[in-house]
């Protein structure tokens, strides 16, 4: 019982400094998606969106290793198992760096075969310089797979506030590095180097910083262990698909805009997107330290905690999607504005409605899902998140046609809700109706 209060301690800690690294990641939004807009054409500015959010997207898919270390670093350290953590450490370093080999192949295999323009929408960017900025996206994206490591370590370790405060040192190089570009040589290739040169740096400060400073995370090669790479594997490869199919069902809309509108019309989606998602990213900011301290809960056996802590997550996480999406649909048409210039197009009411929507849907959706993940509900979410994504992704293209930019989003509302959110719900209520650890012989059992 004496862990209860420091676990919470630790978790409202992490939990403000990310809420701070979030904040600091959207006022660089706010301040440099303007400067970039009025330095870049409409289709080379919305080819430069499609493109960073690929880059993002891409970066995350570390094939679910990142997120698997951290549940199973929080369970060795709920058991008080150090050599553990350093298996875990240092077998998904090994993994992740092959992955990024693998990974950098295939982007130069394909980075020149396919029509890359026409994919994107952009047929009036050379052809050239098209390819050259998806490889090295590409490229970038497979550097930083093995850097997701360290993040995920240290919030499984209570001290996600480090990895947080360097996320926010990076995203202030990005914006410094950014508005330099704009001032001396506004160019499309440029800004997509500063922007994938400062994004890799936010990953290799919490590396260096982690084998530096924690002995039990420190990796060793010869800490590579069989087992460790079964288990990390088994649960990585559930986590990617969850992630690949979020991934796919949320940030495809602006592809599906970019291909069947036209590129130009990408910035007027993902601007006013990009104001309502923060809601849920800033919300569940609190989720990630969450995340491992239902695993470490659930392996000390705290399993009223684990309830609580779900319940409160859940409502006020929803309160509080509800709370920002009614104040922002009101003032949007006026951030915009302020934001990007008079020239900034103005959101529709049915996307307005939609935007809105989607606010308060993800801040219980997220929370819902944090916890299934703690309690290792992982095929649940796999089975209604491939329905979701499968029939979200028809109906996006079937309502862009006939309801121009809101169609997508307005596909992404109703089929989170109906096919992802009850369903997970209910598959929470019976597994905190059935307690049980999630702890694996092997890491009970560990010396």
């Amino acid at each position: 019982m004496n862990q209860i209060p420091g676990r919470w301690r630790r978790i409202l800690a992490t939990g403000a400094t990310t809420v701070g690294a979030r904040g600091a990641s959207l006022l660089v939004n706010l301040l440099v998606l303007p400067v970039v807009s009025r330095s870049l054409g409409k289709e080379e500015f919305g080819l430069w969106l499609n493109l960073t959010s690929t880059f993002t997207m891409l970066s995350v898919l570390d094939f679910g290793v990142g997120l698997a270390v951290m549940g199973q670093v929080s369970e060795a350290r709920g058991a008080d198992q150090g050599a553990s953590t350093r298996r875990v450490v240092t077998t998904a370093l090994v993994l992740l760096t092959g992955a990024a080999v693998l990974l950098v192949v295939f982007c130069g295999l394909f980075a020149f075969t396919l029509d890359w323009n026409g994919l994107l929408g952009a047929d009036r960017v050379p052809t050239a310089v098209v390819d050259q900025l998806v490889l090295a996206v590409g490229v970038t994206a497979a550097l930083s797979l093995p850097l997701t490591v360290a993040g995920r370590v240290y919030y499984a370790l209570g001290r996600g506030h480090v990895a947080a405060l360097s996320t926010s040192v990076g995203v202030l190089a990005q914006a410094v590095a950014l508005l330099t570009v704009a001032a001396l040589c506004p160019d499309l290739r440029w800004f997509t180097a500063v922007y994938l040169a400062t994004s890799l740096l936010a990953g290799l400060v919490p590396t260096l910083l982690l084998a530096a400073r924690i002995r039990d995370a420190r990796p060793r090669l010869r800490d590579v262990d069989r087992d460790t790479c079964g288990r990390l594997g088994r649960e990585g490869a559930q986590l990617f698909f969850l992630t690949l199919m979020g991934i796919v069902s949320f940030k495809s809309d602006s592809l599906v805009i970019g291909h069947y509108l036209g590129a130009d019309q990408v910035a007027a989606y993902v601007l006013p997107f990009t104001v309502y998602a923060a809601v849920p990213t800033v919300a569940g900011a609190f989720l990630t330290p969450l995340w491992a301290s239902y695993r470490e809960a659930w392996a000390r056996g705290d399993q009223a905690w684990v309830r609580s802590a779900y319940l409160r997550s859940v409502g006020l996480l929803t309160a509080a999607g509800a709370v920002a999406a009614s104040a922002l649909v009101p003032v949007t048409p006026w951030l915009l504005r302020g934001w990007v210039g008079d020239h900034a197009a103005i959101p529709s009411s049915g996307l307005l409605a939609a935007l809105g929507g989607y606010a308060v849907i993800m801040c219980t959706t997220t929370a819902v899902a944090v916890f299934l993940n703690g309690a290792g509900q992982l095929r649940p979410q796999l089975a209604v998140g491939a329905v979701m994504t499968v029939v979200n992704v028809g109906a996006s293209v079937w309502s862009v046609h006939r309801f121009g930019l809101s169609g997508p989003l307005w596909s992404t509302v109703l089929t989170q809700t109906l096919i992802v959110l009850v369903p997970s719900m209910v598959v929470a209520r019976r597994r905190l109706a059935h307690p049980r650890t999630v702890l694996p012989e092997a890491l009970r059992t560990a010396g």
